[in-house]
């Protein structure tokens, strides 16, 4: 039996290879079935344990049932990159070549394709690159913050970059793509992730804010000094709006510190900062929008600032 899971990975192994060690097909299936020490995965495809599988051990059994050719997509894929955002769903998603014919199962999604499958290996799995992965995983949710939450992850943490995730929109499956395309000028337009997509989403919302031009994630500076990366600027009028979130200012005493510390960078720079927490915009919209504007207003009585800044993603080309 050591040679059996020593030929195993992740614990599951094609019912050919096993016949091909010389265990009998009988004996196999046997083993699979209920009160065996074995699982039948997928069909053909033996787990050599029981119990509920590990999500390691669905990909795995999705791989060696769907042949050598398949390759891990989605969310999967994204964590086998490193990411971590969104939610993994329930089924494992995978990409055969289109002359392919294998079936899906309840937990498994094949996807064929007539594009070209150069798979990677990450974290010992074949995965697309990057940029597949996660505009496949936008494709099938449907929430845009959800879907904020996946494509800006990785531009945010300066793995790929938005026009990257554009071409891969144009060149890839069209299907489900309405919703991630309007997602995706918003990150174009320097957001960062999900709770700064709602605030993008509320502020165009609103006429009397639209009018204001309004950027996201630049770097500010006064002379040669580096103030901070402002969540929102607007640069006629010298107005900083910080997303204050309660996850990431509040929550520790040392985010507290560094929170009042960026905001008195600001204001010494002769910069006015108004803190937006996300929260108000589902619950306080109204009482927000008049804050905001009056946050517009001081910022227009006061000096304009001599304070500088500059896109926070690298250049290209």
């Amino acid at each position: 039996m050591s040679a059996i899971h020593e030929a195993a990975e992740d614990d599951t192994i094609h019912a050919r290879v096993l016949m091909e060690m010389g265990m009998p097909e009988g004996t196999i299936y046997r083993r699979c079935r209920d009160g065996g020490p074995w699982t039948l995965a997928a069909p053909a495809t033996i787990r050599l344990s029981t119990g509920t599988p590990t999500r390691r051990q669905l990909l795995r059994a999705a791989l060696v049932y769907a042949g050598d050719l398949a390759v891990v997509t989605g969310l999967d894929a994204a964590r086998a990159h490193g990411l971590r955002r969104g939610e993994l769903p329930t089924s494992v998603h995978l990409l055969i070549p289109a002359a392919l014919r294998v079936q899906g199962l309840p937990w498994l999604r094949i996807e064929r394709t007539t594009r070209p499958l150069v798979p990677l290996t990450r974290d010992g799995l074949p995965v697309v690159r990057l940029e597949r992965a996660v505009v496949d995983a936008a494709r099938r949710m449907r929430g845009e913050s959800d879907i904020a939450a996946v494509l800006t992850e990785p531009v945010q943490r300066r793995m790929t970059l938005p026009e990257h995730l554009s071409v891969e929109l144009e060149e890839g499956n069209r299907r489900g793509t309405a919703t991630p395309r309007k997602v995706l000028r918003a990150v174009s337009a320097g957001v960062r992730s999900a709770g700064e997509f709602e605030f993008h989403r509320w502020w165009f919302a609103h006429p009397e804010l639209a009018a204001h031009e309004v950027l996201f994630n630049v770097r500010l500076y006064q002379g040669d000094h580096f103030l901070r990366i402002a969540d929102a600027y607007l640069p006629r009028i010298g107005l900083v709006l910080q997303n204050d979130s309660t996850e990431h200012h509040f929550m520790t005493t040392e985010q507290v510190v560094e929170t009042e510390r960026q905001h008195r960078a600001y204001r010494s720079a002769g910069l006015h900062v108004y803190g937006v927490r996300p929260t108000r915009i589902m619950n306080d919209s109204a009482a927000m929008l008049e804050d905001v504007l009056q946050s517009i207003r001081t910022a227009e009585e006061l000096p304009t600032p001599l304070v500088r800044w500059q896109s926070d993603l690298p250049r290209t080309g």
